[in-house]
């Protein structure tokens, strides 16, 4: 259908991919998108468990962090990855919800290598979220990624543009939370 994000394609019809089956495709992307979930939600437990006493150790930073805020940020961010992947699993063929979806993935692998991997080099000393980042979110986000760039003609540098769109709002929006709750409860103690 022209103009609504949507692929007009019965199960069975070769994809723009190569794939043999579409409806394999979508299964494999779904499934690959609920496991990313996954993912994101135990890297998320790691860091709510163990960065507040982790950052208190090793970093000098312009707040105390609060365990509270962080399970709350973390609890956050984990219940809106399902969004888009509750998306794509309802509608699988859209591309707007792949596409945010993918912006999330993209915004994933990155924070494998910063902070996560980079705190841990500079510090020597697991920086917590590490080892879900890599095992985890990395492989999954890229293969997200990969799954919807390969079924996509021609829109790559759309699909790249949205994304990284999708990946800078929601980690604008991430970091101004943390750093806004805990200066709210800096001035609060006053």
């Amino acid at each position: 259908m022209a103009g609504t994000g949507t692929i007009n394609r019965t199960a069975g019809s070769p994809c723009r991919c190569g794939c043999e089956e579409w409806s394999t495709m979508h299964s494999l992307y779904r499934l690959t998108a609920i496991c990313f979930g996954v993912g994101v939600t135990l890297h998320n437990l790691e860091e709510a468990a163990y960065l507040p006493v982790w950052f208190r150790t090793n970093l000098k930073l312009p707040f105390e962090p609060n365990r509270k805020i962080y399970w709350l940020l973390t609890s956050l961010v984990s219940a809106v990855i399902w969004i888009p992947i509750v998306g794509v699993c309802v509608w699988p063929e859209d591309r707007a919800v792949q596409t945010v979806l993918s912006g999330f993935a993209l915004l994933m692998v990155i924070n494998v290598v910063v902070p996560h991997l980079a705190l841990t080099l500079i510090k020597r000393s697991y920086s917590p979220g590490t080892g879900t980042a890599i095992l985890l979110n990395l492989p999954l986000g890229v293969l997200l990624i990969r799954e919807q760039l390969s079924a996509a003609a021609g829109a790559h540098a759309q699909i790249w543009r949205r994304a990284s769109l999708y990946a800078l709002g929601l980690a604008v929006g991430t970091l101004g939370c943390l750093y806004g709750a805990h200066a709210i409860l800096a001035a609060r103690k006053r």
